[in-house]
This record gives C-alpha cells, structure tokens and sequence, in this order.
C-alpha cells in the first residue's frame, strides 16, 4: 500500500494557533484522510496521554516552545511518555548542538519551522516510522536470540575475538562446566583448554578418547570445574557485539556420543568375529513376523547360508522334521512375547545335514524402553550331545551290569543263609543252633539290602526305612516262638549310602535279636517299639521294650558276647554313637546316633 493512501493519527503539540493550521494542512496534503490530534500545553498533552495513550498514534509533533514547558525539559517528558511512537521536534531555534542534543534523547528528527515544506514533513514522518518499525524488529529480534541463547540446552558463550575473554555466557554452559557466570567473565576460552584425555568410563584401566577427529580436525578437550575432562566440539559465528568483533560460541559434549561409538564399535568387532552364530531379528510392530535383518558371519558358517538367502526370513525356517515341536514352541513363543529364553534344538544346515543348537534369546531395549530387535545367539553343541549320548550308553550299561551284581551277591547271600539253615537241621546242640540262627539272620540282613539295592533306582543309595519292616519281621519269624509280641514302628523316608546302609542294618538286627531272645522270657506277650528318623543330617534310631529289663548288675563294658563285639565295631565304623539303658516303667532302651557321610536327599513320593 502506498504510504499515502494509509491513515495515519498524528499527535501535534503546538501552542500556536497559525502553526498548527500550517502542519495541518501539510498533513492532509500529503496524507489521506489523517487523524490529528492537538495538545496547546503540555498539561493538557499529559492528560492526553494519561487518558488515551499511545498505542493510538502514529507519529508525534513537538513544538519546543509551550506556555508550561519547554526545551530539554520538555523533549524529556514527551520522549519519555512516548514508547515506541517517534517524536519529531518541529522549532524555531536554528542551535545546531540543541538538536544534537535533541537526537540523543531518542528524538527521531528535528525540523526547522522556517525550512519546514509539506515533503519534508512527509518524508521526515516517513522516515521515522520506518526506523523505529526496524528498531522495533531489531529489539524483537535481540530478544529472540537473547532467549534462544538462554535458553539453549547446549552450552553457549560470546568471547572477544581479539583476546578470547568471555563476554557472555548461557545457562547451560554455567550448569554444565561448573563457573558461575562471573567466574567465566573472568576468563578466556583457552582457560578451558586441557591436553588431557577423557576416560572411556569412570574407572581406570579402560583407556582414553583418543583419535577423534571432527571435520575441522580433533575435537577440542575441555576440563570442567570439578576437574572432568570432557570431548567438545564448537561451531562458532563471528558477530558484531557491543561494538566490538566477537565469536557466538555453541558447544556440544560429544564425550558420551564418542564413548558410545567406540563401544558400538567394539561390539560390532565381537558380534562380526565371533565364531558363534548371532542373529538380529525385527520383531518392531511394524513387521509382519519376526524376521531377520542381520546374521554374521558365525551364522553362515554354522548353517550354510548366505546372508542374502536368510534377510527377511523367520528364524524358525532352520527346523526340520528332527526338530522338537515343544521346544521350537517355546521359542517361538519368546520371540513373540520378547523374553530371554534358552533352548536346544535340533536344526538343519543348507545342505540338509542335522546339527545340534543352543539357542539364546535376548530383546534389545532401545532409548525410548521399547523393544523393536530380538538378538539370537547359537552355539554348536553337536559334539556335546553326541559325548552326552555315548555317556548315557555307558551309563545304562553299568547301571545294567551294578544291578546284576546285587543281584548275585543278594543270590549268594541267601545261597550262604540257606547253608546255614541246612546245618541248623543237622545239629543237636542248642547252644550251636542259636549261633548258626544268629549268624543266619545277619546274611539275610546283607541280603536284604542288596535286594533293595537291585530294586531301587539308585545303586550307592536306598531309601533305609523300607529295611525296618524286613529286619523286624525276618527276627519275629525266627525268634517268637508262637509269643504275642505287639510291634509299633515309626519312620520317616529318607536315604543313605550303601557304606552306611549295611552297618546300620546290622546294628539294628542285632538290637532285635537281642530284645526277641533276652528281653520275652518266661513271657508269652509284650510290645517293642522301633523309631526311625533323620534330623539335620544325624541318624537316630530307638529301640524300646516293656520286657524283664537289664539286671541290677548291667555293665555294658564288661560284656564281651559276639552280638556286643560287632556291635560296638560298627558304631564305630559309623563314626556314631549307642547306648543300652532301662526304661522307665520296665524294660529297655536302645539308642543309636550317627551323622550322615552325605547329604540325604528325600525320595519322589
């Protein structure tokens, strides 16, 4: 639009009545239609402005000279009323250095009356709008860039050109070195300089930052506050700063980026020169399945395969008829729920041959915590599997073989009981029947624990409780003699080794024996109770009895018969402890402790 075809509104403060007809007219001359306000003091001017302001006018006209207020005095009170709207000073007074003056109170122009012409008005008005529609966009545009430099994330700082003295610092550069902003305005950039390395991470031993070059050169090592010495790299602009050359500085750390970069580095070494096999899937939503987008080269020499051949590929496609299904399942079904998962499977190379796989999954978090790639690491365990199967051939085949020779000492056992038995037929001599009885008894008691060890699932240990059932029957058998002998026992389930079994077995028997044969005479009823268990690893056995008792003169380390020799022997082989005592109300007691060598394992129920 043409400047006079705009309206303007113009503000004139003038106490002369042939002047202000005379402004007046030049006004609507050279403008359309303008709006023109006028003031004749300036107390009635003030009250003008009090009341409506500035924002409403264009462009002020100042006489010099009014009834209540004139000159310096008065430039200032309208100048400082005036904001952003120019002022142009209309006068008499032809005082060059006045209106110098004029212009350095923040006058836009200063006219001549007597030169006064309805161009120059117009183009002083012109003129001074113009400027102070730049001043404005200058004073608009300083505050952007003094915000956006402010408020920058990055470090930013303004230092001479000449010296390199900080002029200016941001926010960020205060937070992120340590100075505070006076500190920095005391000093220069190189103050900042360091020929120090920064640490990979914050332990020793890892090495430094070296090498890194930007595309200017190396990156720039600056040392905080705190004595951190970082990697920056600096884009700086030359500018025109309170009258002086200076450098717009922006600073950015790059020492995680270069930590982070050689640590991508490294791994990409170890991901590319690894033997084993990796594999990165995509398993973002975006894809249509779990596909592969990268394989090294550890994949291509285990499977056969190119990477051309398998991008874009499920990993599943390596399974083949051998393949378990359950565990192919299940880990496919934490690719899809992205969990880690291990599994062994059976896969097939490219040119049909099987081998066996352990395969690990792991979901990769990226920065905003989503997981969008799956990595697959396998091994080749194909000679472990085949080293597994020819140990549990060899495994079976001793087990097979151990459980033949139970089974032949148990045979040979009872092959020896039956001997014995045959010569008890033979013998006249009471006292000779009941020691062949005793010593029968004892090879039934060996025999019997090697039937159970031929029985049992383990050949080195038996679940020991099954053998008190057997122990006390086989001397009931063969000691009751038609007697009422009520029997009670208690067991809990839990096993020992076979160097153990046998002699704990034998004490038992023994115990038995003794109380059927000693404890029941000249009586035809009674009860004995057995009490079996293991408690923290220790072994109890009890035996109790409501027979005749000890006699008065018991002393059990002057008895010397068989039965007390072996026992004593194998407590001691036991590492255990026993002791044979009344019990209260009549009868006996016997106890029996021992540790256990191992540590028992409870059987499946």
């Amino acid at each position: 639009m043409d400047d006079r075809e705009k309206r303007y509104a113009f503000f004139v403060i003038e106490d002369s009545r042939g002047d202000f007809v005379l402004i007046e007219d030049y006004l609507n001359e050279q403008f359309k239609l303008p709006s023109i306000t006028r003031a004749r003091t300036y107390k009635e001017a003030e009250t003008i402005f009090s009341s409506e302001g500035l924002f409403n006018y264009d462009c002020i006209l100042l006489d010099l000279s009014l009834p209540d207020l004139s000159g310096k005095a008065l430039i200032d009170e309208v100048v400082a009323r005036s904001g952003d709207t120019p002022v142009i000073v209309l006068t008499g007074y032809t005082d060059l250095s006045f209106s110098v003056q004029s212009l350095a109170k923040g006058v836009s122009d200063y006219l001549l009356k007597d030169e006064l012409s309805p161009s120059l008005l117009h183009k002083s008005i012109i003129y001074s709008l113009k400027r102070y529609e730049f001043s404005r966009q200058v004073k608009s545009s300083e505050q952007k860039y003094r915000t956006l430099f402010e408020l920058s994330p990055e470090p930013m700082w303004l230092t001479d050109i000449e010296t390199g003295a900080f002029l200016d610092v941001n926010r960020a550069a205060v937070e992120h070195y340590g100075y505070s902003k006076d500190e920095f305005l005391s000093m220069t950039a190189d103050d900042l300089l360091t020929a120090e390395q920064p640490m990979l991470t914050n332990q020793s031993g890892n090495g430094v930052i070296v090498g890194e070059v930007d595309i200017d050169g190396e990156y720039l090592n600056h040392r905080k506050k705190n004595g951190d010495v970082i990697k920056v790299e600096i884009e700086s602009n030359e500018i025109e700063y309170e009258d002086r050359a200076a450098s717009l500085v922006l600073v950015s750390d790059v020492t995680k980026k270069l930590r982070e970069e050689k640590r991508r580095r490294l791994l990409e070494s170890v991901v590319t020169t690894t033997t084993e096999s990796v594999a990165i899937l995509d398993v973002s939503p975006q894809a249509v399945h779990p596909r592969i987008v990268y394989v090294n080269g550890g994949f291509q020499e285990m499977t056969g395969y190119s990477e051309d051949e398998v991008i874009n590929r499920s990993l599943t496609f390596l399974a083949g008829e051998k393949t378990d299904p359950q565990n192919m399942q299940e880990l496919e079904d934490a690719i899809h729920e992205k969990k880690p998962a291990d599994v062994e499977l059976i896969n097939y190379r490219k040119d049909g041959r099987t081998f066996w796989t352990q395969i690990t999954v792991e979901p990769v978090e990226d920065e905003g915590g989503n997981y969008k790639h799956m990595v697959a690491i396998g091994r080749d365990i194909t000679e472990r599997k085949q080293s597994e199967e020819k140990l549990k051939a060899s495994l079976k085949e001793k087990e097979v073989l151990l459980s033949e020779i139970h089974h032949r000492v148990k045979n040979n056992l009872a092959l020896v009981s039956g001997m014995l038995q045959m010569q008890v037929f033979d013998e006249d001599n009471e006292e000779v029947i009941n020691k062949l009885n005793n010593s029968m008894l004892r090879v039934e008691t060996m025999a019997s624990i090697h039937q159970l060890l031929y029985e049992s699932s383990s050949f080195s240990r038996l679940e020991f409780s099954k053998i008190i059932n057997k122990l006390i029957n086989a001397t009931h058998d063969s000691f009751s003699s038609g007697k009422k002998i009520d029997i009670e026992i208690e067991t809990e389930p839990f096993e020992l080794n076979i160097n153990q079994a046998v002699p704990c077995s034998l004490i038992i028997n023994e115990a038995i024996t003794n109380v059927y044969k000693h404890a029941f005479k000249n009586r035809q009823k009674g009860w004995i109770k057995a009490v079996l268990r293991c408690d923290d690893d220790l072994v109890t056995f009890i035996l109790e009895d409501n027979g005749i008792g000890l006699p008065e003169d018991f002393d059990m380390s002057d008895l010397s018969s068989l039965g007390t020799k072996i026992i004593t022997a194998l407590v001691k082989q036991l590492n255990g402890t026993f002791e044979l005592v009344p019990r209260e109300g009549g009868g006996t007691v016997f106890k029996l402790v021992f540790p256990v060598k191992e540590k028992r394992a409870r059987p499946t129920q």
